[in-house]
């Protein structure tokens, strides 16, 4: 024995030697060859990111109504995957000369790019608007200028003619009409010149101002564009990942040696281990059984006897197309709590019995105790016909037989019911089965749920702890504050108040939208410290410009007595401006207790505040309860307010929430105005007030109250 030990000793070292190596070896060839599919994955989508952006500015010259802010997004994310790639590949900076000094090239060349479509949207934008005026001046000059007379005549179909010019000139991207309109236009100067003063004169003004336009920019238009269309930065791009393969493939050529000597020094120890190995037989079988004791009990519920969720993850590697069905009993606590553990693990064992019967349905089928009361089979699922109806004749028994038959536990009687998630998801295959048995175990109506992407909260979780980071970062430096946006007397064309709207500056200095963080505040419980902010900002500016203004409260801020304090002590200590605050509460959000929030409103109302309900329309409306809530103001919900001017049903619709209005005496404002066609006809529908784009962009208090000029461009 004595002589055994060294001679086992040196075989383990040369054994964990070889093993240290091949270790290391597949350790840095996956971390290598990872590294070049992620770096291979971030240049193909910077290749579809660059055709995309070329693709949306060709969108932003058709369309006519194109949020601009979606080619700025495209160029900065662009230029940060961009960045990205480059920092990357600097780390081995010897490795990629080439591709470092094409990348650089390649981002100079997208700089450039960035500036000419900064000027692309400039003279986009200028031709667009002059593209709407002119048609509608023609429309105009059919009720101006007399047809039946032949000087006017001339007039009508003069500005006709300029109208089918630029049109053909602006979607075929034709200069050869703007000599024409040039023409066209001397034309309509030297008409202008006999014209007298009045509807005639001014409506040819104006024809002559957006022609001037179109006629100076749509040429650099039209270059413009074309250089951006150009495909010398996709060229220059392609030749970066050309010289970035070739520069791999030497790099994989020096990991393949050091591969093949690695496994030099792994067969060498193995030869020695081979050679101790003949030495050691006796206490090698021992350590043999040794291991697999201890294996089984690792591997093995010691209450149930069923393997492990350590076994469950050992088995699942030699499953082709696993599928997984997760078992949970609900309430189980209370079976603990009321009967005693004992029970407890009797029921467990009775459960894993009972599921036991299920397995010979399925193929391959394993049953596991996972942890809790919570109980797997793994399957094999290859999506036939007859694959799909074992596994749901497995699933039906397997619930039935442990919901249906009372558990009969030394003549107790106990009912239990069992929930269940399945996945066929090969990866992440444990993690969505329990989302799905989460789904189920939320319903009302189902025992089981079966995983689909609508499921998966990953995103969504990310999503909102980063705006909430970002959030707590914008409160604790004094980052948030409101925009204002103005709401117009549609009879008299006159701003009678703003609605503050909450923004957070992030640290690059953009300007964020509530659409970023606001669900994300409500879930962190922050909306009421948000509402506080803007209120007392919104406050502080009404005191400084005596302007009215429109705050918006959550139905959950109203509800938590904190909350409400504090926007009560804000009113108290603003008292002298209190009254030029209107709260706006969405009818959308679900209202638990409407004696709080009438509560609520009384109380604001003894300080002048008015109220409005945001948002009418786009939930349930229990009218009765809103009159009782005493409402001053209904703000019509912009979903229906933007299609009222060609769609019949949001028309009536909006009839209706008119006409119960002015039978309550409530005020009627007009959400996403955002044309002149709507605002036209929300005006001749009766309401009283109007908000939107059309009338206003939300923008600082410095922009309407005239103390600074240039502000930050609001990002979505």
């Amino acid at each position: 024995m004595n002589r055994l030990i060294p001679k086992v000793f040196i075989a383990l070292l040369a054994a964990l030697i070889g093993i240290g190596v091949i270790v290391y070896q597949q350790q840095t060839l996956r971390e290598s060859f990872d590294e070049i599919a992620n770096t291979n994955l971030k240049f193909q989508k910077l290749h579809t990111d660059i055709v995309t952006l070329q693709h949306t500015v060709l969108k932003a010259s058709y369309f006519l109504y194109f949020n601009g802010d979606q080619v700025y997004k495209e160029s900065e994310t662009i230029e940060k995957e961009l960045d990205a790639i480059i920092a990357e590949l600097s780390k081995e900076r010897s490795l990629f000369v080439q591709t470092l000094r094409n990348l650089q090239n390649v981002r100079r060349m997208f700089r450039s790019e960035r500036k000419r479509i900064d000027t692309f949207l400039t003279f986009n934008a200028s031709l667009k608007n002059s593209g709407i005026y002119l048609p509608t001046i023609l429309r105009k000059a059919y009720h101006i200028f007399d047809v039946s007379k032949k000087s006017d005549r001339e007039v009508v179909i003069l500005l006709s003619k300029i109208n089918s010019a630029l049109f053909l000139a602006k979607n075929a991207l034709d200069e050869s009409f703007i000599e024409e309109l040039a023409n066209d236009k001397k034309r309509l100067e030297a008409i202008k010149s006999t014209l007298p003063e009045g509807p005639k004169l001014a409506l040819t003004e104006a024809s002559l101002r957006h022609l001037d336009i179109f006629v100076r920019y749509f040429p650099l238009f039209h270059r413009t564009l074309e250089d951006i269309l150009d495909t010398s930065l996709i060229d220059a791009f392609e030749k970066s990942y050309e010289s970035y393969g070739k520069e791999v493939a030497k790099k994989t050529g020096t990991i393949e040696t050091a591969g093949n000597l690695f496994l030099a020094i792994y067969l060498l120890s193995i030869l020695i281990v081979i050679y101790f190995i003949f030495h050691s037989e006796h206490e090698n079988i021992r350590l043999k059984k040794l291991h697999e004791s201890l294996e089984k009990s690792l591997l093995t519920d010691p209450l149930t006897g069923l393997p492990n969720r350590a076994a469950y993850r050992m088995d699942k590697k030699r499953y082709r197309q696993p599928a997984l069905m997760l078992f949970n009993i609900d309430r189980f606590k209370h079976i603990n709590d009321f009967y005693g553990t004992d029970t407890g693990d009797a029921v467990l064992k009775e459960c894993a019995k009972r599921l036991t019967a299920v397995l010979p349905i399925l193929r391959n089928a394993r049953l596991y105790r996972l942890g809790g009361d919570d109980f797997g089979i793994l399957f094999e699922f290859d999506n036939t016909e007859a694959s799909r109806k074992a596994f749901k004749t497995a699933l039906k028994k397997a619930l039935t037989g442990c919901t249906e038959h009372p558990f009969d536990l030394d003549s107790l009687m106990i009912d239990i019911s069992v929930s269940a998630g399945v996945s066929t998801q090969k990866e992440r295959l444990f993690e969505t089965a329990d989302m799905a048995l989460k789904f189920a175990k939320s319903s009302s109506r189902h025992l089981y749920a079966i995983f689909d992407a609508s499921m998966d909260q990953a995103q969504t979780i990310e999503k909102n702890i980063h705006a909430i980071s970002q959030l707590k970062t914008a409160l604790a430096n004094d980052r948030l504050f409101p925009y204002f946006q103005p709401i117009v007397d549609l009879s008299s064309g006159r701003t009678i108040k703003y609605e503050a709207l909450a923004r957070i500056r992030d640290d690059q200095g953009s300007i964020l939208s509530p659409w970023s963080f606001l669900e994300a505040a409500k879930q962190a419980k922050l909306s009421g410290t948000v509402t506080a902010v803007i209120l007392e900002k919104t406050l502080q500016t009404a005191r400084e410009t005596k302007g009215r203004f429109s705050v918006n409260v959550s139905a959950s801020d109203i509800m938590s007595s904190h909350d409400r304090n504090q926007i009560c002590r804000l009113l108290h200590t603003y008292s002298d401006v209190a009254s030029h605050i209107t709260f706006e509460v969405l009818e959308s959000e679900e209202i638990e207790d409407y004696e709080i929030i009438d509560d609520f409103f009384r109380g604001v109302r003894r300080h002048g505040c008015q109220i409005a309900i945001d948002d009418f329309g786009s939930g349930y409306s229990n009218f009765e309860k809103l009159l009782q809530l005493d409402i001053d103001t209904l703000k019509i919900d912009g979903s229906l307010i933007k299609n009222v001017d060609h769609d019949a049903h949001a028309e009536l619709v909006v009839k209706t929430m008119i006409a119960f209005a002015k039978g309550a005496d409530i005020k009627t404002v007009a959400e996403f105005v955002h044309s002149e066609a709507v605002l036209q006809k929300v005006t001749s529908l009766g309401i009283d007030f109007g908000q939107g784009y059309h009338l206003g962009k939300p923008m600082p208090a410095d922009f309407y109250f005239g103390r600074h000029a240039n502000q930050p461009k609001e990002h979505a």
